[in-house]
């Protein structure tokens, strides 16, 4: 079986790239805002989105084996990803490794309401953390096990809604666009969350997942399509996971009706996705 983190380098120079962009275009709106038309302003918004995105694999891979092995990177480097996600990194952190626990199903936070539609599910996760944080904060408190973890805690809600709250002060349409922009793109990444799981069963050890083969998914969003191999050994480095797929396969461990094509990003999917939610709602209403 793959070794975890067998394949992780000092420094992952691909995920740390794509962070890098982020930096920029975040360095480049503090900087150019002020000076830009409503026209450039929400197309810098529109790839912040796309930043913002493609940076959740980034923050994806780096809670699993960290992109950067020198402690004191790595500790930047969980703040400012969560930053860029708008999630307080010690607490999503929690939240996503109660998820790998229960495996999407019965004790995962994350789990649909029975008969929940896409877009609520993902408007009422966007939202929830913003607006009505009660709960998640408690059990991301309850999670942290080191009093070193509830500083941590408490230092990433201190830099994320510090800075956005820093932001609204400042120049308050820059700090009202980027928390638009989170809430949009935090609606997308829980939108994966569904993709992910669609027709999977907690209960099955040979069906926690989806795995997709998209070339273009797995090329850029550092082989995320393989997510039955990922949830099954989560600490496997991300270049591991298309040979532990076929690993699965063979040995009967990955059941293949849950092997797609289409990314989770292609609109198909998407309209699956939607279609078997709306579809689970309207028989739990005729029942």
């Amino acid at each position: 079986m793959t070794q975890p983190s067998a394949q992780a380098p000092r420094l992952d120079l691909p995920n740390l790239a794509v962070h890098a962009l982020w930096v920029g275009w975040f360095t480049a709106v503090l900087v150019g805002w002020s000076g830009w038309s409503p026209g450039p302003r929400l197309a810098a918004m529109v790839l912040g989105w796309a930043l913002m995105f493609w940076n959740y694999a980034v923050l994806h891979n780096h809670m699993h084996v960290p992109i950067a092995q020198p402690k004191a990177l790595r500790w930047v480097l969980s703040r400012t990803l969560g930053l860029a996600c708008g999630f307080a990194y010690r607490g999503y952190y929690v939240h996503h490794f109660n998820h790998h626990k229960y495996n999407d199903g019965p004790g995962d936070w994350e789990q649909p309401r029975p008969g929940e539609s896409a877009l609520h599910y993902c408007v009422r996760w966007a939202l929830t953390p913003w607006f009505w944080p009660w709960e998640a904060v408690g059990h991301a408190w309850s999670g942290c096990k080191t009093r070193r973890q509830r500083l941590e805690l408490l230092l990433d809600f201190a830099v994320v809604d510090g800075t956005l709250l820093a932001l609204v002060a400042w120049q308050p349409s820059l700090g009202l666009s980027l928390f638009a922009m989170l809430l949009v793109g935090q609606a997308s990444i829980h939108y994966l969350n569904l993709a992910a799981h669609l027709g999977a069963d907690a209960s099955d050890r040979t069906a926690l997942a989806v795995t997709s083969f998209s070339r273009f998914y797995n090329r850029y969003f550092f082989n995320a399509g393989h997510h039955q191999a990922h949830h099954l050994k989560p600490q496997v480095h991300w270049r591991a996971l298309p040979a532990l797929t076929e690993e699965l396969l063979q040995k009967g461990q990955h059941r293949p009706e849950l092997v797609a094509e289409p990314a989770p990003i292609h609109p198909a999917w998407i309209a699956r996705v939607a279609a078997t939610r709306r579809a689970e709602e309207g028989s739990r209403t005729a029942s």
